[in-house]
């Protein structure tokens, strides 16, 4: 720290200290020898947070001083990474590296016969050496002939590597078991207390494995191998660990010593990212706040979709996590004024025209709350609109997957508007859909889209763009929506402008020319901004690729219209 005369001195002994501590920056040292020294006390006050606990939250993380935006809270390796463990219908992946295997070919471990990558696989062979003692206790050597998936249960897998920690690591065991495993909620009787559970995940490990191990002359490996601490491991994996997506399209779960602390809120205030590309530091989650966060806030994360509504969200959360959501979004019938959850009232007034209402809950922290126009008399049941949302989700999921063109959507956005608030999160999925697809579909490529096309895709991207970062300031969770958002209405803007600048006449006069260059750029900008936490080989990587590709081709076409740097912005 400073001292009298504004130097900044060594904790340690004093001296001169050029070296700050990375992660606080409140501290410094003269030597990387006084840093590690002075470690084991620095480490308790250089984390941005504090656990805390209480009767209604549980473990909990506080700020424990004041953090802005991008600092980092933490960045941890986990402690299980493995396949998901709901992933029964999943492609069939390699033990090692969580690559996609095949059924097909003769690329197996030689010893548990599980399906490999390949004959050269880079993964972590230390990983599977300890569940393959415990795979290869399975007398079906005929497995190796298997062509079903229904031979591998992979979402066993990261029950196994769990149950293995209490000999492999017992450090990792004891934090493991200190998760909260919500075993109230999954007892028998209740949906997660299911046959999927028992006989494809606890009744699968110990007969073909577990109980058979102490026959097998294998040396022993597990003291507790119990149907009770098993259902325990799955009720941990639900509630705990966090989802990551590959590079090369497979997904995994990992569990981690203390990202899992992070309570929910549907506004959070961090984000979080992971290197998912092979290597050393593979699967390593860092945990950056999104936005201001002041000493004592709550450090928070969200475990359900930003862009489903209030209902949708605490079903989903209720469902898998077990607590009923009601933070700040969730108690507001308008979500933060931007009514995705919103319906259109389809009541008359005294003249027997549509009143124009809009439908809102009245409670909407009560799952059966009643909704009621804001401008007539009419209410509705919860049922009738949870009826009508999910006939209409359904709808615009099965078009959605389906690879639809431009007219299927603006008649599907035309449908649902009858019934939907233009900004409910089902027109939201439609509208940024069609927004990728103008200029970019065969018949609306970008020399085909008319100036009123391309005038009302500017127009749909800003109020895309309004929803998204009102619900998501800091991109926490919408980056790869918003910046999407905002490359296409770069595209908009930038096509706009080359069109009538190419009229005769020229339709666009040098002073606003130099306007929408510049709000291209700064799209542009933001794009690269909100990606820039992105890993290299994800979605958000590649998008990222895309945007400094566009700003690179921008820049050139202002330097060939002569435009200055001032201009430019």
């Amino acid at each position: 720290m400073p001292d009298e005369e504004g130097v900044v001195a060594c904790d340690v002994c004093g001296a001169h200290a050029p070296n700050k501590c990375s992660a606080c920056k409140q501290v410094a040292y003269c030597t990387k020898e006084h840093q590690k020294q002075d470690w084991k006390r620095h480490k308790e006050v250089c984390r941005p947070f504090v656990v805390c606990s209480s009767p209604e939250m549980g473990r909990h993380l506080l700020a424990s001083r004041d953090l802005t935006p991008g600092d980092v809270i933490l960045s941890e390796l986990p402690l299980v990474v493995g396949p998901k463990h709901h992933s029964q219908d999943e492609a069939v992946l390699c033990l090692l590296c969580h690559r996609p295997a095949s059924l097909d070919t003769d690329y197996r471990c030689p010893r548990c016969l599980w399906p490999v990558c390949g004959p050269d696989c880079p993964g972590d062979a230390k990983t599977h050496a300890h569940e393959c003692v415990v795979l290869r206790v399975d007398p079906q050597q005929s497995r190796r002939n298997v062509t079903s998936q229904r031979g591998y249960h992979y979402e066993a897998i990261t029950p196994l590597r769990c149950l293995l920690q209490q000999r492999r690591s017992p450090r990792k065991w004891r934090q493991i078991l200190e998760m909260e495993a919500h075993e109230g909620d999954r007892g028998p009787g209740t949906d997660a207390y299911s046959r999927e559970v028992r006989e494809r995940v606890v009744g699968y490990l110990k007969t073909n494995f577990l109980d058979k191990l102490p026959e097998s002359g294998a040396e022993p490996l597990l003291e507790d191998t119990s149907e009770k601490t098993l259902l325990r491991l799955c009720g941990v994996l639900d509630v705990n660990a966090l989802e990551l997506s590959l590079p090369f399209g497979t997904e995994v779960v990992a569990l981690y010593p203390s990202a899992y602390l992070l309570e929910h809120s549907c506004v959070p205030n961090t984000r979080h990212s992971f290197e998912t590309a092979p290597g050393t530091r593979q699967y390593r989650v860092t945990v950056t706040a999104a936005r201001g966060i002041r000493r004592g806030e709550h450090i928070t994360t969200m475990y359900t979709h930003a862009l489903w509504g209030t209902q949708a969200r605490r079903e989903h959360l209720k469902a898998t996590k077990y607590f009923s959501c009601r933070c700040q979004r969730c108690a507001d019938p308008t979500e933060l004024g931007t009514f995705v959850s919103a319906m259109k009232c389809l009541g008359a007034n005294s003249e027997g025209t549509p009143c124009g209402g809009i439908q809102l809950p009245l409670s909407p922290l009560e799952e059966d709350s009643d909704w009621k126009c804001d401008r007539c008399p009419i209410t509705l049941s919860s049922s009738q609109v949870n009826d009508l949302v999910t006939r209409i989700g359904d709808e615009v999921e099965n078009i959605l997957r389906g690879g639809p063109t431009v007219k299927q959507l603006e008649e599907l956005l035309d449908k649902v508007s009858t019934f939907l608030h233009p900004n409910h999160y089902h027109c939201y999925a439609i509208k940024h859909s069609l927004v990728q697809l103008y200029g970019h579909q065969h018949g609306y490529k970008p020399q085909q889209l008319t100036l009123q096309q391309l005038d009302k895709k500017y127009d749909m991207c800003r109020g895309l763009l309004t929803t998204t970062e009102t619900l998501d300031p800091g991109n926490a969770r919408l980056a790869l929506y918003s910046s999407v958002l905002q490359y296409e209405t770069h595209n908009a803007v930038v096509q706009s402008a080359r069109r009538r600048l190419s009229q005769q006449p020229p339709g666009i006069g040098r002073e606003e020319l130099a306007s929408k260059v510049k709000e291209a750029r700064h799209l542009l900008v933001r794009a690269g901004q909100a990606l820039a936490p992105e890993p290299e080989l994800s979605a958000g990587g590649r998008m990222l690729c895309l945007v400094d590709k566009s700003l690179k081709e921008l820049d050139i076409w202002v330097k060939e219209l002569g435009l200055s740097g001032t201009d430019r912005g």
